[in-house]
């Protein structure tokens, strides 16, 4: 068997489970029977939704027909995302990390070793691009993603929005940056946190959205957990307005509690995860953001990737993770390759509200 074939490689890679993220699992997931494409490009259909009413109808009239919602499907391109990791026989021949001074591994042994490490290795990358992407088409209600080229200023941008027109009709713009709640007395006036909140739930749910949590950046977090309204009311019972109650979702992000905006219940989810970006951290969600939206809104297609193999001839694999291995004989280097073509999606227009800078600069 030769663990470096193609095809040995794919069923390789199906094994290591793809690192869970936020954003692309609960708002993204992927139905591998669906979702899957054996083609480059990618068809999305795509719902608007209504919030049709039924008429009234005199019994001898029978029903009234009504006109099917129908859906538009477009042919979209996704990103392309391609990296790999280079061996050498120097370290083939060197001990690895971790490795007892008396190993008995082969440079044999430790290649194999190195593929499942490297596959495992490139596809959490890859993850944390497809994070990246997935953010980013909630926040703009579309994509502009960025493709290199082996010169560092050339690249090409391939752009994708889930709108007509000019004006991201998902965006809510607050009139002023947030302000703390104010105390006279005994009574309390709440801070314009609370009016732009309850207008993002209406804006979703006018629309026949589901509006289900609010996810908040931690800058965000800290701004609610210092006014003092927000914590009165979460730590009174007779009111019962809310609830404080964190709670660990993920490594990554964590539930504040619940609050009670004109009359609906939300969890308000904080996400505190991060990225590496020219050594320095980058955070997924930025500071300042608010999101109102609910689990499941949209999908996680992927398009198949093409590339030339060891035959000297073009192939064409679908999945989510398509490997390759790569041998440069004159320096004895070999090479394993990982890409994907992956691309999100609402599965209805604009499923998700949200606004930016809440705070100011």
């Amino acid at each position: 068997m030769n663990i470096y074939d193609t095809y040995y490689m794919l069923a390789a890679v199906r094994e290591i489970p793809l690192e869970h993220t936020f954003f692309r699992n609960r708002y993204f997931p992927t139905d591998t029977a669906m979702d899957i494409f054996g083609t480059s490009r990618v068809l999305a259909d795509y719902a608007k939704g209504t919030q049709k009413k039924a008429p009234f109808v005199l019994p001898r009239i029978g029903a009234i027909p009504v006109g099917r919602d129908g859906f538009s499907t477009y042919e979209l391109e996704p990103a392309n995302i391609s990296v790999s990791i280079p061996l050498t026989i120097d370290q083939l021949e060197s001990r690895g990390f971790g490795e007892s001074l008396l190993s008995n591994m082969t440079p044999e042994d430790r290649a194999k070793y190195f593929l499942m490490h490297d596959l495992d290795t490139l596809s959490q990358m890859i993850s944390r691009t497809e994070e990246f992407l997935a953010v980013q088409t909630m926040l703009d209600n579309g994509a502009t993603m960025r493709h290199l080229t082996e010169k560092p200023d050339v690249y090409k941008d391939i752009k994708v929005k889930f709108y007509d027109g000019d004006n991201n009709p998902a965006q809510f713009t607050p009139a002023n940056n947030w302000t703390h709640s104010t105390k006279s007395g005994d009574t309390w006036t709440p801070g314009n946190w609370y009016g732009d909140m309850c207008a993002m739930v209406k804006m979703l749910t006018g629309k026949g959205r589901r509006a289900k949590e609010f996810v908040v950046a931690p800058d965000v977090a800290d701004f609610l957990m210092t006014d003092g309204w927000f914590c009165a009311m979460l730590d009174n019972r007779n009111v019962d307005l809310g609830i404080i109650k964190p709670e660990t979702m993920t490594e990554d992000v964590y539930s504040l509690g619940t609050f009670n905006f004109n009359g609906r219940r939300l969890p308000i989810l904080v996400d505190t995860a991060t990225y590496e970006e020219n050594d320095n951290d980058v955070a997924y969600l930025p500071a300042g953001t608010v999101v109102v939206t609910a689990p499941d809104v949209g999908k996680g297609i992927y398009g198949a990737v093409s590339q030339v193999e060891k035959d000297e001839k073009l192939h064409t694999h679908a999945g989510t993770r398509i490997p390759q291995h790569l041998v440069d004989i004159p320096s004895s280097t070999i090479e394993t390759k990982l890409s994907a073509r992956p691309l999100f999606v609402p599965k209805t227009a604009n499923p998700w509200t949200v606004a930016k800078n809440v705070l100011g600069s």
